[in-house]
């Protein structure tokens, strides 16, 4: 088949035309595959979402098709060359190739984080576990490679025909003045141009406008999850390309105002003593994907006479501190560390993966060291897994132990095959080096941060029929998990020091759900936060506001730690530190501010959403007409710490006043 193409001009909008279809068929697949996560799209939206998809979708592929274009434009007659030609055609199908490879794969990696691929989420590409779970994300979505592979094709057949109807025209026009050949042609070049650098600043050349990010997809929804649907990879990867050096400086009042509205630096102060000393052993568990919605005692959309998938958590939870409105400060277990043990939540990008994090810090390990504490990480992964031992070390963690020291003492045979050693197999480790810990004499601070379940959900080889299937492929290695916890303390509770530790319970990220309810902001991102000392009157179910940054501060509160130190959180139960305490994270390209009452959607700039999330869990009702002197001031605290964090960001700067010139000499770094 050969087109009558009349210019290169044409020739190129019809190649591009292409790839606009093939993106477009990428974001219905998107669509099909992950309706369950996107709010319905009602007709009124239809035209809205339409327009920011195409506007999008065209930054996209100006961003991948910029070589191709300049290549195909580019007045000289070498064009013509057989050679150059076919060095276009391999331009195009490779760089189209890679920018559909990440806009497919973001079809089924949404569903784990429920936001698009950023360039901060390669940095699984250096975990040793990276090959063999790609190899399982193949299996698991062939079909998927399927439908990349038939988009190619479509691609390639597209761009051959009209390379045919390009080179007729060609032959019958070799009697073209080069004059007039040199005009006609500097004439599309430069229209082009025009064109692109239009379309890159977001449809307009207004000198006050930028390049188009990601948060403007609110300009044609107010919906988070319809801005999902909208964006296109490779425009959300290449938009943050760059974005690590120096996050983005957010404003809205002066340093010194927001700097006293959110203060960072906290003094803390005496208060209402618990049963804990400085004394008390201290254990931190972060239980990999365990959201609230796969946890009975903490969910309302289990069904009646539904199996349990955590009975050991369920039980365990009526004897200590059960925080209900539990939630998480990141999207990944990367982000689990840096907002429990320095207070240190991350938004747009993983706090880790961005040189911002190379900083001296006086964090929760730090403190407990302070107090003579003994303290220590375990994970089954190997060491380099995620930068936790380097951020560990950074922290003041003194003792690591990982794969490596488990396959030291007990072999090989225990690895997964993907991520690290079997929970059950690791906790044994666990528990003996704690039992080392406490014979030094010296109160221990350990974190242990489980592991197996995890994408691909496997279970032990030996194990798989003493636990059942759930409502999600997840929930089998859920309840794996929770039985490797069960017996840990069934072993451990024997032990001298069981009963002078508080244990700290919490879950890295959420994980998806089965319902509704859970899959919506604010309840997608809630998970459990747990504190139990055996033997305590500390009991109680506090349904008020709680999250991973808080962790620190409550902990040292409850310690009676009397140092200043650096922290985002609160702690929850100093009742003055705490009033008019908010949770906060990011997610769909917007912030999420959770109060004890309402749940508020800022995009940076307005607030597009309030609604009573108690009474109306699916935000069917958005209350932004319904604004109070409360909401205002509510507001202008959720503006003052996000002002806050891009200021300590940017600086750096991660240390209470006390500590700052000390710790920014030994980086190298000013205050200024």
């Amino acid at each position: 088949m050969k087109f009558n193409y009349k210019n290169s001009l044409f020739v190129l909008l019809v190649r591009l035309f292409t790839v606009y279809v093939v993106f477009m068929l990428c974001r219905l697949a998107f669509l099909y595959f992950n309706s369950d996560l996107i709010d319905p799209i009602q007709g009124k939206d239809v035209l809205s979402l339409l327009r920011g998809s195409l506007m999008f979708d065209t930054v996209s592929i100006i961003y991948i098709n910029l070589l191709f274009i300049v290549m195909s434009l580019i007045p000289f007659h070498f064009r013509e060359n057989k050679m150059y030609r076919k060095v276009m055609f391999w331009v195009f199908m490779v760089t189209n190739g890679l920018g559909l490879l990440i806009n497919v794969a973001d079809i089924f990696y949404y569903p784990f984080k429920q936001a698009r691929i950023v360039l901060g989420d390669f940095f699984l590409l250096g975990e040793d576990a990276f090959v063999p779970l790609l190899a399982d994300f193949v299996a698991d979505y062939w079909y998927g490679f399927i439908f990349y592979f038939l988009l190619l094709v479509i691609l390639y057949q597209s761009y051959k025909c009209s390379c045919e109807g390009k080179q007729e025209f060609l032959e019958k026009n070799e009697t073209v003045t080069p004059k007039r050949y040199y005009i006609v042609n500097s004439g599309y070049f430069l229209a082009m141009m025009v064109v692109v650098v239009f379309f890159v600043r977001g449809a307009t050349f207004s000198a006050a406008s930028f390049p188009i990010g990601m948060n403007d997809a609110f300009l044609y929804t107010e919906n988070p999850t319809h801005t999902s649907f909208m964006l296109s990879n490779p425009f959300c990867f290449i938009r943050t390309i760059g974005k690590s050096k120096e996050a983005k400086a957010l404003k809205y009042f002066d340093d010194k105002i927001a700097e006293n509205i959110y203060p960072t630096t906290h003094n803390p102060e005496i208060l209402e003593a618990f049963d804990i000393d400085r004394k008390t052993n201290v254990m931190v568990i972060i239980l990999e994907s365990f959201g609230k919605a796969h946890i009975k005692s903490l969910s309302d959309q289990f069904k009646p006479g539904q199996e349990t998938n955590t009975p050991f958590l369920d039980s365990l939870f009526q004897e200590g501190y059960l925080f209900t409105n539990g939630h998480q400060n990141g999207y990944r277990s990367v982000d689990a560390l840096p907002a429990i043990w320095a207070s240190i939540p991350t938004f747009k990008e993983h706090f880790l993966s961005m040189p911002n994090s190379v900083a001296p810090y006086y964090a929760l390990p730090q403190c407990m060291n302070d107090m003579g504490y003994n303290t220590a990480f375990f994970h089954g992964a190997v060491k380099e897994s995620m930068g936790f031992v380097s951020f560990g070390k950074n922290t003041g963690i003194k003792n690591f132990y990982s794969r490596g020291e488990y396959e030291q003492e007990n072999g090989t045979a225990d690895f997964d095959g993907k991520w690290g050693i079997w929970d059950h197999k690791f906790m044994p480790f666990v528990h003996k080096k704690l039992n080392k810990m406490s014979d030094t004499g010296k109160p221990f601070f350990a974190t242990f941060f489980t592991l197996s379940s995890h994408h691909p959900y496997a279970i032990p080889p030996g194990l798989p029929k003493q636990f059942s299937e759930g409502t999600l492929p997840i929930h089998r290695a859920i309840k794996y998990s929770d039985y490797a916890l069960g017996e840990f303390f069934k072993s451990i509770e024997k032990e001298p020091w069981y009963k002078n530790t508080l244990f700290i319970i919490t879950a890295d990220h959420s994980s998806g759900a089965d319902n509704k309810k859970f899959k919506k902001a604010p309840f997608d991102y809630t998970i459990p936060i747990f504190f139990f000392k055996p033997g305590s009157t500390m009991k109680a179910k506090d349904d008020k506001i709680m999250q991973h940054i808080d962790i620190m501060p409550t902990l040292l509160g409850m310690m009676n730690y009397d140092k200043p130190y650096f922290a985002f959180g609160k702690d929850h139960f100093d009742k003055e530190a705490a009033k008019n305490h908010f949770v906060i994270n990011f997610s769909n390209g917007a912030f999420n501010f959770i109060t004890d009452d309402y749940y508020y959607l800022f995009n940076e700039k307005d607030v597009l959403l309030k609604s009573d999330y108690r009474k109306d869990p699916l935000g069917k009702h958005n209350l932004i007409k319904h604004i109070t002197k409360a909401d205002e001031e509510d507001i202008n605290r959720f503006k003052a710490f996000i002002q806050e964090y891009y200021t300590h960001l940017n600086k750096r700067d991660y240390l209470p006043e006390s500590e700052k010139k000390k710790g920014l000499a030994m980086v190298g770094l000013s205050k200024e």
